[in-house]
């Protein structure tokens, strides 16, 4: 019998068991429904949250997004630095995962309001200096949708389509986007649906899941589900921004998300002749896995058209 600590693939295995249980409890329980001023809490990030497309359409920072496959979603995001006539360039960014386990949310998610991430988001602007974007993914931050389907086609297509609400509504010509760790797989998904992103800067990004779960020796993602999108097989350079640049950001020792699963994307898109460049971060936290400051640094400098020669040399030894 086994008393020492559970080795850590155990436990993620232990989580995807979990994960599948807790699906099953909100689907019975229902989504929770959507509200202007969000709901924070784990309850609405668990069972999900249900909104109508005239509630969405009457809440200011609301984009409908309407998918072929996948349902509609509304989307919140917060802005800031954006023309109100015409904007060329516009960075956006797509935050990680905010489940991690019962009774585990991080305690300033839980306090978050409309008003804070207004603020961050102006904060953010004045900082970097470019127009600038923050997407709640489906299910968290007020946004409509079940963050417990993460990482499936369904998440990365509802933002997609956001993104298309969006360039209309702000007459936006082109998108560079950054996402950090689940965020960073939608990044990584959006080029596989997307000719307008000129730049993409995935940061700790299980880009490929099933290599990350196939490495801790499981059988689906640690959501419970073993049909998360694979972007990395989905590359089609002829579908792209003629000018596309990458720049995957990421710490080798990462022990949330496995290097072999993050580098596998610039190794695919490298073989379709598409310039990636690889920056090699160090991530905060006792998984070094926190590279967000890093990857808006990274976008806003592709934004400002920094040859990646000059952006390489900008990020060597950045943290966190």
């Amino acid at each position: 019998m086994w008393f020492g600590p559970v080795p850590f693939a155990w436990g993620l295995a232990v989580m995807a068991c979990l994960s599948l249980a807790t699906n099953q409890v909100h689907a019975f329980l229902g989504r929770m429904d959507f509200t202007v001023e969000g709901d924070f809490s784990e309850t609405a990030i668990t069972r999900g949250v249900r909104a109508s497309e005239l509630s969405c359409k009457e809440t200011p920072n609301g984009l409908w997004a309407t998918t072929k496959d996948h349902g509609s979603e509304c989307i919140r995001y917060w802005m800031a630095g954006l023309s109100p006539t015409q904007n060329a360039k516009v960075m956006v960014f797509f935050h990680g995962d905010i489940w991690v386990g019962a009774g585990k949310t991080n305690k300033n998610y839980l306090a978050l309001s409309q008003d804070k991430l207004a603020e961050q988001a102006a904060q953010i602007h004045r900082q970097l200096g470019v127009p600038y974007i923050f997407i709640g993914r489906p299910g968290t931050h007020g946004s409509s949708g079940d963050h417990m389907q993460r990482r499936r086609e369904m998440e990365s297509r509802q933002i997609n389509a956001a993104l298309d609400v969006l360039k209309q509504q702000w007459a936006i010509k082109e998108f560079v986007i950054a996402g950090q760790s689940g965020g960073g797989h939608v990044t990584a998904s959006l080029l596989t649906m997307r000719s307008d992103i000129v730049c993409a800067v995935p940061t700790s990004a299980p880009s490929s899941p099933s290599i990350r779960w196939k490495l801790y020796g499981r059988t689906r993602d640690t959501t419970g589900y073993a049909d998360s999108y694979e972007p990395t097989e989905k590359f089609n350079k002829a579908l792209m921004h003629p000018e596309l640049r990458v720049f995957l950001v990421g710490d080798p020792e990462d022990s949330n998300v496995l290097w072999p699963s993050q580098i596998v994307l610039a190794e695919k898109l490298a073989g379709l002749s598409i310039p990636v460049e690889v920056i090699k971060g160090i991530g905060s936290g006792p998984d070094r896995h926190g590279l967000s400051n890093t990857a808006r640094r990274v976008a806003s400098w592709c934004l400002q058209d920094i040859p990646s020669e000059t952006i390489l040399q900008k990020a060597s030894g950045l943290k966190g």
